[in-house]
């Protein structure tokens, strides 16, 4: 049986939309736009200023034929979906109770990326799976077959409604109706008659992902049984392995300007890096604690009052949320500002607080930073497991989850996608399986030509500048007269006792 809805926008324009008791509403919404010119993706439909959940089918919304319905304009902030995924059988191996994993995405994530992320592990229970290069030989007569393999579509069924191809897989959970709350898909695989390489060729004009947003990609299976998550990753591995060759045999970086005499460097003979190198402190108070400082200088002037109660003023002020607009400028300035620095200065501090000071520039990655590491140890801790830390601004240290750990990739460079800037403390660590020689080494960390070579740290004289009185503060002029009064020549007048004028009569 065949009805139909009106759809009515904001400036009373009408559109005619037919439909049947399987047709969900998200189709309805599609037409409807499509119709009027708008794009589907930021309207949502009322009826009876109800707002429509557009993932139901028609013949359960409680629509009868002829209902009209109101287009209003959805919000363009994305919001969250609760998606679980029901494995199949042959996927159920190592996936939590009932082979079903769960994770919260945008609501403009679309289909094939939520599949993505679960199978690269970057969503659900963290391990790799293979749901969208697989593929398997043809049968004939209800036995396996050789040779050519066929590829394997995944398929997604949620609510009476099967989603196959590709052009199915490429909706946002949106445009099916799902703008929050939660929602099931029940996952199957079916062989197609394509070859395995035609379908990765339309692949790839579907589906133009970013593969750092997407997760490392997963490997092809070449058996007829289902491949297993450890083999898909030893064949990721092989295919990260094979990046740094590359970038190994790029022409070797023009060797920077030498620095200053007070400050020589070393060449490293594996890097060819100028670095400068500085032995840790021989006592154990640290050099700014032995400094002297004066009191007069903590002293708070009218100044600080003002400007604290000024951000206090500010803090208790309501502020609106910035926009996706503004924040899509906030990140483009940033990444702005971090293509145009052209090198930095990272210092690595070791264990026994020895320092190694070195430049980098944009092309430099987290694994160059660490084999350039590796270069300045001994020889018998290089194969030794260690961690890079750095703490970000505004960071406190001694909390595990306030550092960033520098990873150790050729995909992540230092300062476009770690953000490292200017000049950069990092801080050598080791492992927590790491040997009881390399945790105990000492001052025998290092190489011995470098530690040969090694200077102390020059720390600079600060000038003492007299602050004149007459530009000091009301506060300052007040502890400046009483710290005289203290320190200067004691009064003449009687201290202490209780004064004439205020005896009380009556008491000889």
């Amino acid at each position: 049986m065949s009805s139909h809805v009106v759809v009515i926008d904001s400036t009373a324009r009408r559109a005619v939309v037919k439909t049947n008791p399987s047709k969900p509403l998200a189709d309805v919404l599609q037409e409807a736009c499509t119709k009027l010119g708008l794009a589907a993706g930021q309207y949502g439909l009322k009826h009876q200023s109800k707002q429509l959940d557009l993932s139901l089918l028609f013949r359960l919304s409680g629509l009868s034929s002829g209902a009209k319905l109101e287009l209003v304009q959805l919000s363009k902030s994305p919001s969250v979906v609760t998606v679980a995924l029901q494995l199949p059988d042959s996927e159920i191996n190592g996936a939590p109770s009932g082979g079903r994993v769960l994770d919260k995405f945008p609501s403009t994530t679309t289909l094939w990326l939520v599949l993505r992320k679960f199978e690269a592990g970057v969503a659900g229970n963290g391990q790799t799976k293979n749901f969208t290069a697989r593929g398997a030989p043809a049968t004939s007569g209800g036995t396996n077959g050789a040779g050519r393999l066929y590829y394997q579509t995944p398929v997604l069924q949620s609510m009476g409604r099967e989603l196959s191809t590709f052009a199915d897989l490429q909706k946002s959970l949106a445009q099916l109706g799902y703008n929050s709350g939660n929602v099931l898909f029940r996952l199957s695989f079916r062989t197609t008659e394509e070859p395995l390489e035609g379908a990765m060729l339309k692949i790839t004009q579907y589906f133009k992902e970013n593969e750092e947003e997407a997760g490392p990609s997963t490997a092809v299976s070449t058996s007829v049984s289902e491949p297993s998550p450890t083999a898909i990753a030893e064949e990721n591995d092989e295919d990260v392995d094979a990046t740094p060759e590359v970038v190994s045999s790029a022409p070797p970086e023009p060797p920077t300007e030498a620095l200053p005499s007070e400050e020589q460097a070393t060449e490293l003979s594996a890097s060819g890096r100028p670095i400068t190198v500085y032995r840790p402190p021989t006592g154990n108070t640290p050099q700014s604690a032995l400094e002297s400082y004066r009191e007069e200088d903590y002293i708070p002037s009218i100044e600080h009052a003002k400007s604290h109660q000024e951000r206090l003023n500010q803090l208790s002020q309501n502020k609106r949320l910035p926009s996706d607009k503004e924040i899509a400028e906030r990140a483009a300035a940033v990444e702005e500002n971090l293509a145009g620095i052209k090198e930095i200065e990272v210092k690595i501090r070791f264990p026994e607080q020895s320092q190694v000071l070195a430049k980098f520039n944009q092309s430099d990655t987290g694994a160059t930073l660490y084999s350039f590491v590796r270069d300045c140890l001994e020889t018998s801790f290089t194969a030794v497991k260690f961690s890079l830390v750095t703490f970000g601004p505004g960071q406190r240290r001694g909390t595990v989850d306030q550092h960033q750990v520098i990873p150790d990739s050729d995909r992540q460079r230092l300062i476009k996608d770690v953000g490292l800037k200017s000049r950069v403390l990092v801080n050598f660590t080791w492992d927590d399986r790491s040997s009881a020689a390399a945790r105990n080494s000492g001052a025998n960390l290092l190489k011995p030509q470098l530690r040969s070579q090694a200077q102390d740290i020059k720390v600079p004289a600060v000038p003492v500048v007299e602050e004149d009185d007459s530009k000091k503060s009301a506060l300052g002029k007040l502890g400046a007269a009483l710290k005289r009064e203290d320190g200067g020549q004691p009064s003449t007048g009687r201290k202490g006792g209780v004064p004439k004028w205020l005896k009380l009569p009556g008491k000889k």
